[in-house]
């Protein structure tokens, strides 16, 4: 698009910390333009387990990708810097401050003028803090370890109940038979549950595996954009509210906010009601109703007594077909 781009990451090493399951649907390859390098599995079945330990299984009409996801952004990184981006790793966001014609914004590496700035900065976004712009306050904190056991490896697990996680869930994602990524979502105590959960999947003793984790921010923000600043992924809450999955949605929302960039330079105007029109509603006219609907789904299962999920997990078996057809990025 011919613009000059400065990606500031706070990390001194792309990719990590890991905070993510890895687990893509079928988009991740066409929004990405990512190679085969980070992938681990291929799965193309879930089995949903109630608190009774009874389980529906479906097949997907479309696998999904189990990735190593420190590949997946060190080759995301690998496309900006090819395209063109300058890159200052380890150097943290601190503040800007709005100049006549531009921003200038403050670093841990020094200060920057630019155009435009866009909060790419996770759930905990410093950006969205310094633009006063509101964020939903529905926070979940996953736990996942890396573990070694017995795993079906075309089969991604889900467990419900309040024994297991109250408002969320236990998931086991295999990247082979004998190792799986093995997680948990809770608002408090997720290492506790954790425990819990993982020994009831996988046996005592429970022998520590790798440790990731992060936090899930749900819910739809009124506003993603004001004058010169806009927020994307994690930061704009472009996450699917039952899963906890933001890499499909994030992608989408960063080719809107690239656009919106673009025609922004190109038109001089970076007021809050430009932006607005060409990326904050741009962006909720694909994803918001998926969002609504996975918000409800969330309330389904994790406020419902546990007999309610045990009868849905019953009655579901007769509408398999139906399941196994929708579309879980965008339902």
């Amino acid at each position: 698009m011919g613009l000059k781009v400065l990606l500031i990451e706070r990390n001194k090493k792309v990719g990590v910390p890991v905070q993510c399951t890895g687990l893509f649907s079928h988009r991740i390859f066409e929004l990405s333009g990512v190679s085969n390098k980070p992938l681990l599995n291929v799965v193309d079945k879930a089995r949903f387990y109630s608190p009774n330990s009874q389980f529906l299984e479906l097949k997907s009409r479309k696998p999904a990708y189990v990735f190593d996801r420190k590949q997946f952004d060190l080759e995301l990184f690998g496309f900006a810097k090819k395209a063109g981006a300058e890159a200052k790793v380890g150097t943290s966001f601190l503040e800007y401050r709005e100049k006549p014609g531009y921003l200038e914004v403050e670093t841990s590496s020094g200060t920057f003028e630019t155009k435009l700035l866009i909060g790419a900065d996770g759930p905990n976004s410093s950006v969205a803090k310094a633009a006063n712009i509101e964020v939903p306050q529905d926070l979940i904190v996953g736990y996942q370890e890396t573990l070694h056991g017995d795993f079906n490896p075309d089969t991604v697990e889900l467990w419900f109940g309040k024994g297991t996680a109250p408002e969320f869930f236990g998931w086991v994602v295999p990247i082979s038979r004998d190792t799986a990524r093995v997680g948990i979502g809770a608002s408090k105590s997720a290492q506790a549950y954790f425990r819990k959960f993982a020994e009831k999947r996988l046996g005592t003793p429970l022998e520590k595996g790798t440790i990731e984790g992060g936090i899930i921010r749900r819910g739809l923000i009124k506003r993603s954009a004001t004058e010169r600043v806009m927020l994307v992924g994690d930061a704009a809450c472009q996450v699917k509210p039952y899963s906890g999955g933001g890499v499909v949605y994030g992608l989408i929302g960063a080719k809107i906010v690239s656009n919106a960039c673009f025609l922004s330079v190109k038109s001089g105007d970076f007021s809050e009601a430009f932006l607005t029109r060409h990326y904050d509603r741009q962006w909720k006219s694909q994803l918001s109703s998926g969002i609504r609907k996975g918000l409800l789904i969330d309330w389904l299962a994790h406020k419902s007594p546990d007999w309610t999920l045990n009868f849905g997990a019953a009655v579901s078996k007769k509408f398999k077909f139906l399941l196994e057809s929708m579309d879980m990025d965008l339902i």
